[in-house]
């Protein structure tokens, strides 16, 4: 029997930490379908993204066990070049597989290492959509030196991208280069759960959102859109931490104006075991994202039975002709409109049609056990 081999896997933030959002779901969701195939040692910090305070009851700075995986969560004091190196080098692994592309600690560094040799480990880079034109935007100047030095310096040589689909590997290859290693295979979708039936009535339509809230999940542009509704009685109930504050105070300004037929709530912050219950309160997803590479909550609301209503800005497209929502260009504020009362005029009958389509479409894209055999052969590459 061959052994099975040793995945050590970097990144800034994991269970029980969840502020983060999706790339901490997709490397739970990675290590929980795979821990068959593979032995996962993850190296992580010990606390959630802007707390400032450690996890309670986890161990820092040690190997220690969490939910059957074996993860190192380091404690801020640790978190420097020489101790990472050595924790790095003392840690056993065939394949080094990293989760962000801007992350100094667990990439920047760990690239480094390489290009200078004091490291041989067998590279992945997952760069979490971060090739995105969306993501790019943010901080550009910063992000352009970082590649003119990158590239320098090779960083980038010798090391595998992970794209989770076409979208994201052309966006890799326009900045990096057609001669670059990419391999695309999708994110693992967590395991569905049963799909919950909900009232629907003609004109009325309970939306939701469940992203960080920062700019690039554009929610003031969903208000705006939702300024325009006038023939729906409509909720739409924001969940997710607050990560940009200032833009957070320009969504309720404008919120405050909004007609009242319009309900604008925020709900604070859904627990990852809370996600799949709040997802079946509500009749869609309202999420006109700058961009997502893959969209967990996406998957799941489509998974729960339930349309989405977001931009074409992810790889979830041709929505409206499989009957199971909608991806509108956000240059165009009318087709959002026009989504939204479409959704708003169903009838109960015609709601059940689209949860019923829901499920069968995303279970279509979604084959657990194919992107299973694909992750099997990327990591024995």
């Amino acid at each position: 029997m061959t052994a099975k081999k040793n995945i050590l896997i970097l990144c800034d933030w994991f269970l029980p930490g969840y502020l983060a959002g999706g790339p901490i779901q997709s490397i739970a969701n990675l290590t929980n379908v795979l821990c068959d195939e593979f032995n996962f040692k993850i190296i992580t910090t010990d606390r959630d993204f802007k707390s400032n305070k450690a996890y309670e009851n986890i161990k820092s700075n040690e190997w220690t066990n969490f939910e059957n995986r074996t993860i190192f969560y380091v404690s801020p004091e640790n978190l420097n070049e020489s101790f990472l190196l050595g924790l790095i080098k003392n840690t056993p692994h065939d394949v080094m597989y990293l989760n962000s592309l801007f992350s100094k600690h667990f990439t920047i560094n760990v690239l480094k290492w390489k290009a200078k040799h004091k490291i041989n480990s067998t590279i992945i880079l997952a760069p979490r959509g971060m090739f995105s034109n969306g993501a790019l935007a943010i901080k550009p100047l910063k992000k352009k030196f970082f590649f003119i030095y990158a590239k320098f310096f090779g960083l980038f040589n010798a090391i595998c991208f992970q794209a989770t689909n076409k979208q994201e590997a052309n966006e890799i290859k326009l900045k990096m280069g057609k001669v670059v290693l990419i391999k695309e295979v999708s994110n693992l979708p967590q395991v569905a759960k049963d799909v919950m039936t909900i009232e629907k009535k003609t004109n009325q339509l309970n939306l939701f959102s469940i992203s960080r809230i920062s700019s690039i999940k554009n929610i003031n542009y969903a208000i705006d859109i939702l300024k325009e509704i006038k023939t729906l009685n409509v909720t739409f109930d924001i969940f997710g931490p607050i990560e940009d504050r200032i833009y957070w105070e320009t969504c309720l300004e404008n919120a405050k104006i909004l007609p009242n037929n319009i309900l604008f709530n925020y709900k604070g912050i859904a627990k990852p075991n809370e996600i799949g219950d709040t997802i079946s309160k509500y009749h869609a997803l309202f999420l006109p994202t700058q961009n997502e590479n893959f969209g967990h909550i996406i998957v799941e609301t489509l998974q729960h039975g339930r349309p989405v209503v977001i931009s074409d800005q992810t790889p979830w497209r041709n929505l409206e002709n499989e009957s199971v929502g909608f991806d509108v260009s956000l240059t165009d504020k009318q087709k959002f409109i026009n989504a939204i009362e479409k959704l708003g005029e169903l009838d109960q009958t015609e709601f059940n049609t689209i949860t019923i389509h829901c499920v069968s479409y995303i279970n279509s894209k979604l084959n657990i056990e194919d992107i299973k055999k694909q992750y099997i052969k990327l990591f024995n590459a």
